[in-house]
Parts: structure tokens; C-alpha cells; sequence
């Protein structure tokens, strides 16, 4: 659970959610911004172990609430997932970086800005020196562009690729 502010607690593009379009599920969501960490709908418990549970990655039986902005959501998911490396690679989790992509925009702290594109950083705060791979630029129509295209994803994933070695 990423984003309680998001009306999408799946997550932006999970195939299960797409799947639902249809369903009063997602339109009760979408229909309007739901504040889930402070009021949620009076179901809400039902919705996670019916809904959600179902469709998490197997071995994981619980749900874990940040608090409800964006920021702390992706900051708390950075701090467990570098932390979890550390501790199963016996590495030193202040030694470890994160990969962040041209054009994200994670949140506002210090570390989410530090994997976001260097533009959102209004206030110009320092900022860890994480490395920023290149987001592929694709023309559309997709059929008409397919060289380009796949010219272009290659040159990210080589880039990419080249960051996470050095």
C-alpha cells in the first residue's frame, strides 16, 4: 500500500485493477480523492483481505500503512527495501545507493528527492548523489515508431545498465 491518499490502492497500474474497470470497486474509488488514513470507508478492512491480499506477492500476509502522503510512503519503502538488501548482503545500507529515473517525482524528503529527476528539487536541497538513469522517449503511434522505439529503449536499458556497474 503505497499512496492512502491515492484513490488507487493498488497501485497505479496493477492488471488486477485495470482488470476491474467496470466493477463498483473502482469506480467508488475514482470517483473522488478518499482520504484512506483518516477516514476510511467503513469496509475498508474487508476491501484489504478480500481485495488486496489476494494479489500480493506470495509470502506476504500483511499490509503496512505509512502515514498516508506520498512522501513517507515511498520513503518508508526506500528505508525497508535498502535496509533488507543490507541485512541480507551483509553491506553497510549508508553504502547503498538507489536507482531513480529522468522525469520521476517520488516525493519531497531528502531521499525521494534523491532518486526523483533533478528538476523537482525546487528548494535545492542537498541531496544524496543517487544515480539518475535516462527514461525511454517513445513516439507514437507505437506500430509506425517500432525501430525508433526500440532503439531508444535499448540506449536507457545500456545506460541503466552502465550506472548500476560503476
Amino acid at each position: 500500500m503505497l499512496d492512502l491518499n491515492c484513490p488507487l490502492a493498488l497501485g497505479y497500474n496493477h492488471d488486477k485493477l485495470i482488470n476491474l474497470r467496470d466493477s463498483d470497486d473502482y469506480d467508488r474509488f475514482l470517483g473522488g480523492k478518499t482520504d484512506l488514513s483518516t477516514i476510511p470507508p467503513h469496509d475498508y478492512a474487508d476491501m484489504l483481505r478480500e481485495k488486496v491480499m489476494p494479489v500480493a506477492p506470495n509470502g506476504m500476509n500483511q499490509v503496512f500503512f505509512a502515514d498516508g502522503s506520498t512522501t513517507n510512503a515511498n520513503e518508508t519503502a526506500l528505508s525497508t527495501a535498502l535496509m533488507h538488501y543490507a541485512m541480507n548482503h551483509k553491506r553497510d545500507y549508508k553504502n547503498l545507493s538507489v536507482l531513480g529515473f529522468e522525469k520521476g517525482s517520488h516525493g519531497q524528503s531528502i531521499a525521494t528527492l534523491s532518486c526523483s529527476d533533478r528538476e523537482v528539487n525546487a528548494n535545492k536541497l542537498p541531496l544524496y548523489q543517487w544515480p539518475i538513469a535516462p527514461l525511454p522517449k517513445f513516439k507514437y503511434p507505437f506500430a509506425e515508431h517500432e525501430k525508433a522505439n526500440r532503439a531508444e529503449e535499448e540506449r536507457c536499458l545500456k545506460a541503466a545498465h552502465d550506472l548500476i556497474k560503476s
